[in-house]
């Protein structure tokens, strides 16, 4: 079963407070969550409105086409709104149009420079087309901010995984373990790192 990341970072950027892996089947829906929590925290709720109080919550389940017409409501309420632009360009990433998510992303950018939930965003939208580098730059972005943000260590592991850099994948994915144990579970069944099953210090790292 394929998952890119733990949707759950989003929400954990948002609550600012480290939640429990999800254990949802999707394929990235766990990094749906730490992205959405990012956006609440990095705004400090000030623009946060009904809609994309909404758009947050259908995001966090699963639910792009939903997350993406109440961020477009927010937007048309307020087209300045970075979290909501930031949210929208996620969900349609993650409904499959990942060239329209990057151009929502990048406005969120524009709007707000410093909203570090949309850096995680966009790192997501990044891998999410398979331009590994520039993801990669992005979650470091997010580590300027956040050394100890989990879920962007994480995306690092992978990405360096998914470039055949074992050495660093594992230095990555110890790091993110030694933040949040949870992760043991996210690495262990995901197919970034499938190959490295019967790798002596994977199994020791995810305790298989």
């Amino acid at each position: 079963m394929r998952r890119i990341l733990p949707i759950l970072a989003l929400l954990i950027f948002i609550s600012g407070c480290g939640l429990n892996q999800n254990t949802n089947n999707s394929n990235t829906e766990n990094n749906t969550k730490s992205s959405i929590t990012s956006n609440q925290d990095s705004s400090k709720m000030t623009n946060l409105d009904n809609h994309l109080t909404a758009a947050m919550q259908a995001l966090s389940s699963g639910d792009y086409v939903k997350a993406i017409e109440e961020a477009s409501a927010s937007i048309k309420d307020n087209p300045n709104n970075a979290e909501a632009y930031s949210i929208r360009g996620f969900a349609t990433a993650l409904n499959g149009d990942t060239a329209k998510g990057l151009t929502d992303t990048k406005k969120s950018y524009d709007l707000d420079p410093n909203n570090v939930a949309n850096y995680y965003n966009m790192a997501m939208v990044y891998k999410l087309q398979g331009q590994l580098n520039e993801s990669k730059q992005w979650f470091e972005k997010v580590l300027e901010k956040d050394p100890s943000n989990t879920w962007s260590v994480y995306g690092i592991a992978t990405i360096y995984a998914d470039q055949g850099d074992d050495t660093k994948a594992l230095d990555w994915l110890e790091k993110a373990i030694k933040i949040d144990p949870s992760v043991k579970a996210v690495a262990a069944e995901q197919d970034h790192f499938e190959r490295f099953h019967n790798n002596a210090r994977f199994k020791t790292l995810v305790g298989l």
